[in-house]
């Protein structure tokens, strides 16, 4: 079994998205990168678009995001943006 993390994306008007997953694949200033179980710490600002996690369950989530940072520290990781929205 692949390993988990807590993942939550947050706006200003409400916890939009929280789990537990085993990745996320985020847009970030210069391109697309991973984030798995165990990552260092980081801070990173984005600049939108789709942002792609594994659950759990292995189910495949798309999201829309706008601009936003994300913060990845002790096997959690926070997404901070004012839109997100899901790609059905």
């Amino acid at each position: 079994m692949a390993s988990l993390f807590q993942f939550e994306i947050l706006t200003p008007e409400k916890t939009f998205y929280a789990g537990t997953v085993t990745s996320l694949v985020v847009p970030g200033m210069e391109g697309y990168f991973g984030v798995l179980a165990h990552h260092a710490p980081l801070i990173a600002r984005s600049s939108g678009g789709k942002l792609k996690i594994r659950e759990a369950s292995s189910e495949e989530r798309l999201f829309r995001i706008g601009a936003g940072i994300l913060e990845v520290l002790k096997n959690r990781a926070i997404f901070l943006t004012k839109q997100a929205q899901p790609i059905e």
